[in-house]
This record gives structure tokens, C-alpha cells and sequence, in this order.
């Protein structure tokens, strides 16, 4: 991973760990991604370095909302997890593909979390998914989730 890649992705660990108020501590390990089928006409590129957003949390009843630029993420709690939605505004010139993974935890040791990938979302559009994340299985499901984002990777194509 190139240098500027590298230090970018740790200032987005960064602001959304302080943002959601939790430590790295609550953070598991990451599932193994699904890869994106490798596309011989296109070649594929990190977008030009941006200067880092500001995170905001903010709760719209029992949802928690991180945003973080281009990056909204909502955490609902249910039943049988967290409802986690994701939307993307893709503000770059070509079509681009991100890969998010977001971790959600209660500040007590409960952790559980997501990669979701938003492939080939067009310009001026958002990319748009969502998974109930973890489970009751794994102990009282948060009422309050903090929100880590864990990587925010947008790549464009060529």
C-alpha cells in the first residue's frame, strides 16, 4: 500500500474511532472481502489524495448517524442486531467502487461488524447498502451502537 494510501486510511480509522467515541480496543479482527473481479479493459487507481473530512455523530431517535464526507453511515438497533445502512455520494469525475467495512460495538466488550462493497457507483450518484450486523446471539444488542468506520477505500476506474 503506497505511503499517502497508507496515512489516509489511519486518519479515517482515526476520526471515526474518536467520532463514535470508542476505542480500537472494541474492534475485532476483519473478515476476508469478497475481491472484485479483475476488469481487463479498465485499469483501476486510487482517486487524488483529499484533504481528511470532519466526522459528526448525531442521533435521530434511537439511530445513530456518522457522517464522514462523502461517507453516511445510520446504526438502528433491532432484535436480532443493528440495522447499519451506508451511503456513499460519489463526487469523483468516473464511475467508483468503495469498500467500507464498519464495525459497531456497545463500549463493553460486544463488537460485531461489516465489509460492503459498492461497485462501480456513477458520478454525482450515491451508492446505497445495508446488513443487520451482529446478533443477539453474541449478548444484548446495543441500544446506543458507537460506530467505527474500519476502511473507507474508494477506487476509480480509469
Amino acid at each position: 500500500m503506497p505511503a499517502s494510501r497508507l496515512v489516509r486510511a489511519l486518519c479515517l480509522i482515526a476520526a471515526g474511532l474518536l467520532a463514535a467515541g470508542c476505542t480500537d480496543a472494541a474492534a475485532g479482527p476483519a473478515p476476508t472481502p469478497s475481491q472484485r473481479p479483475a476488469t481487463p479493459s479498465a485499469e483501476q487507481s486510487s482517486p487524488q489524495a483529499r484533504p481528511s473530512p470532519v466526522a459528526s455523530v448525531h442521533p435521530e431517535g434511537r439511530t445513530r448517524v456518522l457522517e464522514y464526507g462523502d461517507l453516511r453511515v445510520r446504526a438502528t438497533p433491532e432484535n436480532d442486531g443493528v440495522r447499519t445502512e451506508i451511503e456513499v455520494a460519489n463526487t469523483y469525475e468516473r464511475n467508483t467502487t468503495y469498500s467500507v467495512q464498519i464495525s459497531i460495538a456497545d463500549g463493553k466488550g460486544w463488537t460485531a461488524y461489516n465489509r460492503f462493497w459498492l461497485q462501480d457507483v456513477p458520478p454525482g450518484k450515491t451508492g446505497r447498502d445495508e446488513a443487520v450486523i451482529g446478533s443477539r446471539d453474541m449478548g444484548p444488542i446495543p441500544q446506543e451502537p458507537k460506530v467505527f468506520v474500519d476502511e473507507f477505500t474508494p477506487i476509480t476506474d480509469r
